[in-house]
């Protein structure tokens, strides 16, 4: 992948407390630090797979392996991490993994709209944020559900668009759109788990309790834009302006959906 790729996946590292997803904080009380409500996050994607002992689970979109680790710090299951990125799967593959931990993690480039797996490879999957990124996400669906085995469960945790926009709106979008791919509802990650053969059996909007994380979001770009020069700085600039923009839509939502194979 490439070099603003890299630096982008850096940015929200060091934005978001050394996980590259959001955070999430209970109410307006909460004063948790990043890194915590991060965290909290992951846990709270894990309470929705409900891991069982030796199983084997799929990470769409691993990033540099943060969730996975956590994961595998507290539940005795194998995790296969993917990604499109070589320079995730390095960082991944790097991180120590004491021979004490109860769980162990791998990573491989892998591309989710095709995955190198046999059917009914794994026990449970979950995709964070990743979704967004591709350009075809009902094949990357379609391939997850194929690789689950029956009863096995598939937590999305995403950014997504309910309502309409007006016409300007929804033309700033589409010009957003190379860095922000909120094209679907959470009607439309249904229709796509259905026509998968995958039955939706929860659905939570937590876009109040993520908020919070925008604002460091933003910050880390333009952060990052005045170390850089050139392309890359007017790249994370405009990865700033339209960011908040598009953090400040009503529409946007973020939501925790779990579908399950018969």
């Amino acid at each position: 992948m490439g070099t603003f790729y890299n630096r982008h996946t850096d940015v929200y590292d060091r934005a978001l407390g050394g996980n590259i997803h959001v955070g999430y904080w209970d109410d307006e009380a909460d004063h948790s630090p990043m890194q915590v409500a991060t965290d909290r996050l992951t846990d709270l994607v894990v309470e929705r797979l409900v891991p069982v002992e030796g199983q084997h689970l799929l990470d769409v979109g691993c990033g540099h392996g943060s969730t996975a680790a956590r994961i595998a710090a507290s539940h005795a299951v194998r995790i296969t991490g993917v990604s499109v990125s070589d320079y995730q799967v390095d960082l991944a593959n790097s991180r120590p993994q004491p021979p004490e931990l109860p769980g162990r993690a791998t990573f491989q480039l892998a591309d989710a709209m095709e995955l190198p797996f046999p059917d009914e490879t794994f026990d449970g999957a979950y995709a964070i944020e990743s979704l967004m990124h591709m350009k075809d996400q009902e094949a990357a669906i379609r391939h997850i559900a194929r690789v689950l085995r029956p009863g096995g469960r598939l937590v999305i945790a995403e950014h997504g668009l309910e309502g309409d926009l007006d016409s300007p709106d929804a033309a700033r979008m589409a010009d957003a759109y190379t860095f922000f791919k909120f094209a679907l509802s959470t009607d439309g990650y249904r229709k796509m788990l259905r026509e998968s053969g995958l039955e939706v059996v929860d659905h939570t909007d937590i876009t109040e309790n993520v908020r919070r994380c925008y604002d460091s979001m933003i910050d880390g770009w333009r952060n990052a834009a005045r170390d850089l020069d050139g392309q890359e700085a007017r790249e994370m600039e405009t990865a700033a302006d339209l960011g908040e923009w598009v953090f400040g839509l009503p529409q946007l939502r973020y939501g925790l959906l779990t579908a399950v194979r018969p």
